[in-house]
């Protein structure tokens, strides 16, 4: 194969996944963000209101997450008028959200916004105790 013809198939395979990563990259407002309330709204009402995930993460592979630790993660990509970012919602073992956070890819000065956590409840909370290491 020439050159030429290499270069024109790297164009187009660049064109592709270029055109295949913006599809998922939507515009969610603070607003329809703000109604995702860790601790209350669950996957279903997640979904209904913000749509389907750009990826899903599962980390409960032996049927269960570790305590205090996300059963699954959906993530979403966004941009705005300050530029792209990644929303990061947790779910617990009841697959209601524990944690969303809107994380921005480029951030200046290096300080990201802080995440929107349920409430405490120690018995979700994971115990980094010497006994739990052991194991």
């Amino acid at each position: 194969m020439n050159l030429k013809m290499l270069m024109a198939v790297a164009g187009v395979v660049c064109f592709c996944s270029a055109a295949s990563a913006a599809s998922t990259v939507s515009t969610i407002s603070d607003q329809k963000l703000a109604k995702v309330m860790p601790g209350m709204s669950t996957k279903v009402q997640v979904q209904a209101l913000l749509g389907t995930p750009w990826r899903i993460v599962q980390f409960n592979d032996c049927g269960h997450a570790m305590p205090g630790q996300a059963d699954e993660t959906w993530d979403y990509r966004g941009k705005d008028a300050k530029g792209t970012y990644r929303i990061h919602i947790e779910f617990d073992d009841n697959n209601v959200a524990s944690l969303v956070a809107k994380i921005p890819d480029q951030v200046a000065g290096g300080k990201g916004t802080a995440a929107k956590i349920a409430p405490a409840d120690s018995s979700r909370h994971m115990q980094m105790t010497a006994k739990s290491m052991a194991m």
